[in-house]
């Protein structure tokens, strides 16, 4: 494998909500390369045609009929979000991004208590559908080994969190307690939230069709990654990256990318049936998280 250790520093540059294009990276990287930061970090380390094709066409399967719009990505999807008015009339407290802007991105696996949840819970596709999500493990399982043989540091702080999480909310032989998914959409500049930040993101791309571009790009370090069926990346997500523009062939064309991670919060989380015992019992007002305190 190609090691490459950055000279140059970061361009420590704001980039939320932009888009990418070819002018944002000064090398694209398509091999089988490990590149780290001028401090020896990783940055992030990619692996072309490394997942196996039967377990990734079997999860295909499955991931082809989670098309679920999501109108939460105002950031990733470089489009302003507001409060919106709910069918009552009233305001929510949640922001979401105007009507007709909505993208397929859906969130799959586990997720800690939140404001309108204020229990951990299973993903709504995930828990009407436990048999399909359990049809993914053996490529999830896969990807998790590979993050344990490439990225030791990592995939080690990862899997303690994982080790003293309850099993509830681990997705079974793998490091990752939620995916998300996304479908043909160009993702403006952005970090991720809610992940362990000593962790790293794993993620691989499921092509159907024939479409170019879609380049994952660091803007401060001006890397573009093409990325294609197969192929795995893990990375640093709390770098700025997006997408540079998917150019389709035909309107049938899909571009697939399923990003695994750990959700830091569900560490301090409880079973399943304890946390719907926390959320009947916890009064209005009351911390959503007290074990913080």
């Amino acid at each position: 494998m190609k090691t490459i250790t950055l000279s140059s520093e970061s361009l420590n540059k704001d980039w939320s909500m932009q888009f990418m294009d070819d002018s944002h990276y000064d090398q694209l990287i398509d091999e089988d390369v490990a590149v780290y930061r001028p401090d020896g970090s990783p940055l992030l380390v990619l692996l072309k045609k490394a997942l196996d094709p039967q377990l990734t066409a079997n999860a295909w399967g499955v991931i082809k009929k989670i098309n679920t719009t999501s109108k939460n990505r105002g950031t990733a999807s470089g489009t302003p979000s507001s409060p919106y008015k709910k069918m009552d009339g009233s305001i929510s407290r949640q922001m979401a991004v105007p009507r007709g802007w909505e993208v397929v991105s859906n969130i799959v696996g586990s997720f800690e208590r939140t404001s309108h949840h204020p229990f951990a819970r299973h993903c709504a596709w995930n828990a009407k559908s436990p048999e399909k999500f359990s049809a993914l493990f053996p490529l999830l399982q896969q990807t998790s080994s590979l993050f344990e043989k490439y990225v030791p540091d990592r995939f080690s702080n990862q899997k303690q969190f994982c080790d003293s999480t309850h099993p509830d909310w681990v997705i079974p032989g793998s490091v990752y307690t939620t995916l998300t998914i996304n479908k043909n959409f160009r993702t403006s500049a952005h970090k991720d939230a809610g992940d362990l930040e000593t962790g790293f993101s794993n993620m691989f791309v499921i092509r159907e069709g024939i479409w170019t571009g879609a380049h994952l790009v660091l803007p401060n370090w001006r890397i573009g990654v093409k990325l294609d069926s197969l192929d795995f990346i893990m990375f640093d997500a709390h770098e700025f990256h997006g997408n540079t523009q998917m150019i389709k062939m035909s309107k049938k064309d899909i571009r697939c990318s399923v990003v695994c991670y750990y959700r830091t919060k569900l560490k301090i989380c409880k079973s399943m049936e304890e946390e719907l015992l926390f959320a009947k019992t916890r009064k209005p007002g009351d911390p959503l998280f007290p074990e913080l305190k």
